[in-house]
């Protein structure tokens, strides 16, 4: 474009008009006086007269164009003749008296005062791979001499313009310099010149596409020896790939055929072929990307498509090969972390059935969010390997019956304790009290807890992980006996918390055994630590809940006759409910345990949170609302707590607690009168719902 501009004419196919402007600068510009300014003027004059020439050529040809033709069906290559279509893509220009060579002197940046100068410049930096990705190098050029010259700056524009729009295989922190020096997303889009404007919009977009193009324009992996018009052949692949695959117009067909046309001294631009597979996953076309992925020397430090290339075998039902092939990703990550191809390995042993490895290395996958996938292939997984166990069920009775647990199966796995009982006392397993609470027959399951109290406290086992189940779903019913006797001496302090959680009802920690770590070609002894059913989180914050639990469960045991010592307890479990705060987000029935506590020792703020999970969490919470009207009452918090009373009424219905509820609102009603707020009627209106409860609860 910048042809045009320095020519003083609009771009036209009339060759005499061309010749004629030339003409006319020439007799201002006489080549003896301004050798330079001529050098520009005859370039300028040449890129024109081929312009028009490709142009007629091109009216005459009717083959499809580059970015129109769908690549396979019209052509077998993907540019057959390249050297004549460099100027399709690149604009490259053709050769004149300051085309850059591997002759030309390199070009001082701090001498340019010329545009031709600073045309020699540009190529030869763009030129040199080795430092065209070089931000301080375009800084150093962006501040040579020419760049403060006012009376050039339109011609500079226009051509730096011009320049870039034909050489853009840049970075996009090289480009983020730019539009921010030149302002091509800013002013220049807006221009009152339609080229300028065109060609600002025209790069202004393409920058904004960057952060989703390949490798941020980096040819990584390539020899620098490599020929230039090759690596040019190469970009331009790379730049019909991306701007196809960004606006999704190629099919995986396409794009397979033009994978095959790279040359083999690029078959090392590894961020391509991963571009390139990752949009095909997106079409899943598994088998093209097996087909690509297939004949490339894919080193161990290209995850991304060492992954791709297991997940499309895997896809393809091909699981023995999809297994080796993440067996031996698994490998390449043991130096920085054990266990993150588990779930992938996991999935191909239940493809294959073999549920016994699928069951442990999809038990061992460390994870850090919920993955629902993973957890319904688990079931699966222990399904299968349950079946496999009961060819001997006495055996195997406590690992069927966990199992049985973990799935969720409360009433076959009660079922197997029931029948191997002997077993599980002789492991001193209490499973049985376990599956008994799911099933919320807590009576039964305390009977149980108290059995194998007997029998941890005879055989000296340590006795608070049992003390943390017994106080998760029996707490209400602990006596003064139980507590008084047995479970105040064996209450652990947060520093003696176990840290590694244990097997359902047993005291043994969920470790591997030597087989199961032979099987997952587990070594390090820190590794031999399963992965809990509930995180480490999770297992330390059963424990202060169940510290929170005792330390309520006390004062109402035991009748102190010092008060200080009911609220020294009381303060202590509202210090453990507020430290496990997300705990009790997660369980909102267990948050009214501690309402009256928090009431009581008017903590309003933390019976006021209580309060909201659980009514948040429950379908009915009168309890929780009838503290939290209480807690705002004492706030001169009126009409939230008017509010509060008044759900609270209507959920208790005809317990006693509704009169109460029912009063404390009449009284909220009183306060805002007397403030000068209009509620006379609403007064008036729950007095006589008053009395109706009233009857009702008499009756």
């Amino acid at each position: 474009m910048y042809h045009w501009i320095l020519l003083g004419i609009e771009p036209t196919k009339d060759k005499r008009a061309v010749k004629l402007a030339y003409t006319q600068l020439l007799k201002q510009t006489p080549p003896a006086e301004f050798p330079e300014e001529f050098k520009a003027l005859r370039k300028a004059y040449d890129q024109a007269l081929e312009e028009i020439s490709k142009s007629d050529d091109d009216a005459n040809d009717n083959s499809a164009s580059w970015h129109d033709a769908p690549l396979k069906e019209f052509q077998p290559q993907l540019d057959t003749n390249i050297e004549d279509r460099q100027d399709e893509v690149f604009s490259e220009p053709a050769p004149s008296s300051n085309h850059y060579t591997d002759d030309d002197e390199p070009v001082e940046f701090s001498t340019i005062k010329t545009i031709s100068q600073l045309n020699l410049a540009l190529t030869q930096l763009y030129s040199d791979i080795s430092v065209r990705y070089s931000l301080e190098q375009w800084k150093m050029l962006f501040a040579a001499p020419i760049f403060w010259d006012v009376n050039q700056s339109n011609a500079l524009t226009a051509n730096l313009l011009d320049f870039f729009s034909n050489h853009h295989f840049l970075s996009e922190n090289i480009w983020t310099f730019l539009d921010d020096s030149l302002s091509i997303s800013g002013g220049l889009s807006i221009s009152g010149d339609d080229t300028t404007r065109q060609i600002a919009i025209a790069l202004s977009r393409y920058i904004k596409t960057l952060p989703k193009r390949i490798n941020d324009g980096l040819v990584v992996g390539i020899s620098e020896h490599v020929d230039f018009k090759n690596l040019q052949r190469h970009l331009e692949i790379r730049n019909y790939i991306e701007d196809r695959c960004l606006y999704g117009t190629l099919t995986s067909e396409d794009l397979e055929n033009i994978a095959e046309q790279i040359e083999p001294e690029f078959k090392t631009d590894f961020p391509l072929y991963d571009y390139i597979v990752k949009y095909l996953w997106t079409l899943n076309a598994y088998s093209a990307i097996k087909r690509i992925l297939t004949p490339l020397a894919i080193p161990d430090t290209e995850k991304d498509l060492l992954d791709y290339q297991a997940h499309a075998e895997y896809k393809l039902k091909n699981y023995e090969l999809a297994l080796k092939l993440y067996i031996q990703q698994e490998h390449n990550c043991r130096d920085f972390c054990t266990k993150v191809m588990f779930k992938s390995i996991g999935l191909c042993y239940l493809k294959l059935n073999n549920f016994e490895k699928a069951y442990l290395y999809l038990d061992a996958e460390t994870y850090a969010v919920a993955d629902m996938g993973r957890e319904v292939a688990l079931i699966t997984a222990r399904r299968g390997y349950i079946r496999e166990l009961r060819a001997d069920e006495a055996k195997n009775a406590i690992k069927i019956a966990t199992l049985l647990y973990e799935n969720g199966r409360y009433h076959d796995a009660l079922s197997i304790t029931e029948q191997y009982k002997n077993i599980f006392i002789v492991h001193a397993n209490y499973l049985q009290a376990l599956c008994l609470c799911k099933l919320s027959r807590f009576e039964e399951a305390y009977s149980e807890f108290l059995l194998f109290i007997d029998l941890y406290d005879e055989r000296q086992l340590w006795l608070w992980p049992l003390i943390v189940d017994l106080s998760r779903y029996c707490y209400d019913l602990i006596t003064f006996e139980l507590f008084a006797y047995t479970l105040q001496k064996n209450i652990a302090i947060p520093s003696d918390f176990y840290k590694i959680d244990f097997f359902p009802g047993s005291t043994k920690p969920r470790c591997y055994t030597e087989q199961e770590m032979a099987i997952l070609e587990l070594t390090s002894e820190q590794d031999s630590v399963r992965r809990s059913l509930e995180s480490v989180w999770h297992t330390e914050s059963l424990q202060i809940f169940a510290l929170a639990i005792l330390n309520v469960r006390d004062p109402e045991l035991i009748a102190y006759t010092d008060t200080s010592v009911v609220d020294d307890f009381q303060l202590c479990a509202l210090h453990y409910v507020k430290v496990n705060k997300q705990f009790m987000l997660y369980n909102p029935r267990d948050c009214l345990r501690f309402l009256e506590a928090a009431f009581g020792q008017q903590d309003f703020d933390t019976c006021i949170m209580l309060a909201d999970i659980a009514i948040k969490g429950l379908r009915a919470a009168p309890q929780a609302y009838y503290f939290k009207g209480c807690a705002l009452l004492e706030l001169n918090q009126y009409d939230t707590a008017l509010a509060a009373f008044q759900q609270a009424a209507h959920e208790y219905n005809t317990h006693p607690y509704a009169v109460h509820s029912l009063n404390s609102a009449i009284k909220c009603c009183e306060e805002l009168i007397e403030q000068g707020l209009p509620y006379a009627p609403q007064r008036t209106t729950l007095c006589q719902q008053l009395q109706e409860t009233k009857e009702k609860v008499d009756a």
